[in-house]
């Protein structure tokens, strides 16, 4: 079960979502076992500790900012948005006061990343304010702007599960024979009202 660390940076301590009390090394063996820039850049020899420690800061800072999760912080004054009580992973029950693996995982890949391209947390996220889309008689609706700090798609598919379903957005058709949620057996209701 992965666990909130603590990296210390100069003379300051920060948390880090991590899997043992030494972060720095769960990112080396996480990194160990990958290809691509994330892993060289953190495994490069230019990368000193403190930069490893700077980039695991950054990246738990930009998961906790960029996700709502499901249940509630087990202490509302804690650092990091997890632990958490009462969380879940789809239909699975999180122990309470526990914070899952891919936490960790995620907070990993995200150093290497930062490590690899510090700008990238500088970015303004990869959403849209796009409602719609034309081009001559063909046009796309989209369900909502995807405003915000986003997470990019291999971090984000490490704690996808854990976020609140709240949070997220739907679509439904209207101006048919009935609403559709966008379900299996809705997806031939395209007769006008009656």
């Amino acid at each position: 079960m992965g666990t909130i660390s603590t990296v210390t940076i100069g003379t300051d301590t920060f948390s880090v979502y991590a899997l043992t009390a030494d972060p720095n090394a769960d990112a080396t063996s996480f990194h160990n076992l990958r290809l691509g820039v994330g892993p060289a850049a953190w495994l490069a020899a230019v990368a000193t500790p403190d930069d490893q420690n700077r980039a695991l800061v950054m990246a738990s800072d930009w998961i906790d900012r960029s996700m709502e999760f499901t249940g509630t912080k087990t202490v509302a004054a804690q650092d990091r948005e997890w632990p958490r009580d009462g969380a879940t992973c789809g239909d699975d029950t999180v122990a309470d006061g526990t914070t899952p693996d891919e936490l960790a995982w995620a907070t990993f890949w995200l150093a290497g990343q930062i490590l690899a391209d510090t700008s990238l947390a500088d970015g303004e996220g990869t959403g849209s304010n796009v409602k719609s889309a034309k081009a001559g008689t063909a046009k796309v609706e989209f369900f909502s702007g995807t405003d915000g700090v986003r997470l990019p798609t291999t971090a984000w598919d490490y704690v996808a599960c854990f976020a609140d379903s709240g949070s997220l957005s739907g679509g439904t058709a209207t101006g048919t024979d009935c609403d559709s949620a966008f379900s299996e057996s809705d997806y031939e209701r395209n007769q006008p009202w009656a």
